[in-house]
């Protein structure tokens, strides 16, 4: 299969460049301003995003040294923001939690052996899934992509 986890990468490395000043950018109360009622503050899908650097940083390690298939174990979403308050966090250390976060992750798939890449997943209940471990990776950047579109656009 060919893999352009070059291509992956420079997208991660581009949202890691170009997110912190834009999301400094707003004011502290449009961060915190759910985007309609019911939904996420902009300050929460930043959060939502390290959550998923978090859950998918042991997910991009493990999978080099567990058996195949590599199960991938979902986490809930709403809950990891719900306790962890990320309105009241300070929003100077939530972007650069989120910074540092995906600097490793981006170190951690920069130097992803290529024969590691095909390796097969499975989930055990179908929430999340990737047929293999590059797939997870873009979709990784994908979903990032998609959540930093709620944020800026």
């Amino acid at each position: 299969m060919n893999h352009d986890l070059k291509t992956v990468a420079n997208r991660l490395q581009k949202n890691i460049n170009e997110v912190p000043a834009k999301f400094l950018s707003f004011t502290e109360e449009t961060l915190k301003k759910e985007k309609a009622t019911g939904k996420w503050s902009r300050k929460q899908i930043l959060g939502h995003l390290i959550d998923s650097a978090v859950n998918n940083h042991h997910r991009f390690v493990k999978a080099q040294f567990e058996k195949e298939p590599f199960t991938i174990i979902p986490y809930e979403q709403e809950d990891w923001v719900r306790v962890q308050k990320y309105n009241e966090v300070d929003t100077k250390y939530l972007i650069e939690l989120w910074k540092i976060y995906n600097q490793h992750i981006l170190w951690i798939i920069s130097n992803y052996p290529e024969e590691k890449l095909d390796i097969k997943c499975r989930s055990i209940d179908d929430r999340e899934t990737a047929e293999n471990i590059f797939l997870l990776i873009k979709d990784y950047v994908d979903h990032m992509d998609h959540h930093l579109e709620q944020i800026f656009g």
